[in-house]
């Protein structure tokens, strides 16, 4: 039998099945273990993050505290005690200048009135770097020397009774009152405004501290149910520590905030708004007092000068009502002492209203400098005494609220770090035995 072989080049050629390319880099992401290595790199990344975000906001809001301490309301309040200051001097001067004589104690409280100012300036100046602020208070400084001299020249003329003194006091009082007090009061609002600003901005609701840990916990919950669903497995531990140590860090950390930002509304909403009310208080009453003397002065216009006076004394009992109507104000018991004074210095100007009607000057002028009990002086004294104390009451109250809000974030910061990266290592420490089952 003979078997004829086909030549090469009549043989079908050969066909070759087709071959599966080669998976992707990346197919091991699309099975089990790799899908639990994306979970846990996601739980970890999202522990991380919020260990970041714990901590950067817990130190922000804590350098705003301290810079608000340590240089904001300083910087404030010495602007306040220049302002207080400038307005004593100037009601001192009338007074002194009223008195004839000049008695030593209103002298002395002239010059440290101009001291406190001088004092209250250099203060102020150390913690500017605004440069409007900086010529603002330059400004005042210079108007200031203007001032002191013309109350030098009219304290002269007024010891040899030169009637020319009283102009000059009347002048040196126009500068006070339209140049220096004004600048001085700008100076104060914006420094206030600064304390007012950096307080609400420690005081704001942390959202992305919010949104990074809220997105962990939902995640942590999706990817332990989906890990028990896919290995049969209804408990892990890692996750189960996980997510306790989340759940302490929202306690803890979200405790310290809220008590925080309560004492932050707390120093800018009561005792900061305290404070600034009885400066206002305090100016008020020196503006009146030298109103008050000045009409003794100035002959001329003593109807003018009894009006601003009584418009002042008005507006501080309107004030002096309208606060102590609130609920817990700071300072109450001086605030209420201050205005049963007002009412007795208002019953003593109106002595003084009453002589000066029928032309007994010295008569008017004992009253408006005497030591009896019902004399203009006394009263003003305890007025302007009441009002020291509730500004330094609103004071401590202001910077005691701000040290709570500033302590109670103390060991937040290392703490929830902590606890946010331990329950990123314990995400790892529950995922590794479910990929260690694949092979």
């Amino acid at each position: 039998m003979t078997v004829e072989l086909a030549h090469p080049s009549t043989e079908p050629e050969a066909q070759r099945s087709p071959v599966e390319p080669a998976s992707p880099r990346w197919w091991f992401l699309k099975t089990t273990p790799g899908r639990i290595l994306i979970i846990g790199t996601i739980l970890a990344a999202l522990g991380v993050l919020s260990a970041f975000a714990v901590s950067t906001t817990i130190t922000d809001r804590q350098q705003q505290l301290t810079r608000v301490l340590d240089s904001t309301e300083p910087l404030a309040f010495a602007s306040g005690q220049l302002y207080t200051s400038l307005s004593v001097a100037d009601a001192a001067a009338a007074t002194a200048f009223v008195a004839g004589a000049e008695p030593q104690p209103v002298r002395q409280r002239y010059e440290q009135a101009i001291t406190d100012a001088a004092v209250a300036v250099t203060q102020a100046s150390s913690g500017l770097t605004d440069a409007d602020l900086v010529e603002l208070l330059s400004r005042i400084n210079g108007h200031l020397a203007v001032y002191t001299g013309l109350i030098e020249t009219a304290r002269t003329n007024n010891r040899v009774g030169n009637p020319i003194g009283s102009a000059y006091l009347s002048e040196a009082s126009t500068v006070m009152q339209q140049t220096i007090l004004p600048d001085a009061q700008a100076l104060y609002e914006r420094t206030s405004a600064q304390v007012d600003a950096e307080t609400t901005a420690s005081a704001t609701v942390p959202a992305p501290v919010i949104i990074v840990v809220a997105s962990t916990v939902l995640f942590g919950l999706f990817a332990h149910r989906w890990l028990a669903r896919r290995t049969k497995r209804r408990v892990n531990p890692g996750l189960i520590a996980g997510g306790l140590a989340i759940t302490v860090l929202i306690v803890w950390v979200g405790t310290a905030l809220a008590i925080s930002t309560a004492g932050s509304r707390a120093a800018k909403n009561t005792a900061a708004e305290s404070l600034r009310t009885v400066t206002g208080l305090v100016i008020t009453a020196q503006q009146a007092r030298a109103d008050e003397t000045l009409s003794l002065v100035r002959r001329g216009d003593e109807g003018e000068r009894k009006q601003s006076y009584y418009q002042r004394v008005e507006a501080m009992h309107d004030v002096l009502e309208d606060y102590l109507a609130q609920g817990s104000p700071v300072a109450r018991d001086q605030l209420a002492t201050a205005d049963q004074l007002l009412a007795k210095w208002r019953q003593a100007d109106e002595r003084i209203s009453d002589f000066i009607k029928v032309g007994d000057y010295p008569a008017a002028t004992r009253v408006a400098l005497g030591t009896a009990e019902d004399d203009s002086t006394p009263a003003f004294d305890k007025l302007n005494d009441s009002l020291s104390e509730a500004i330094t009451e609103s004071r401590r109250q202001l910077r005691n609220d701000i040290r709570s809000a500033r302590r109670v974030l103390s060991g937040a910061t290392p703490g929830g770090a902590a606890l946010s990266i331990g329950a990123a290592v314990a995400v790892a420490l529950g995922l590794w035995p479910r990929m260690s089952e694949y092979r």
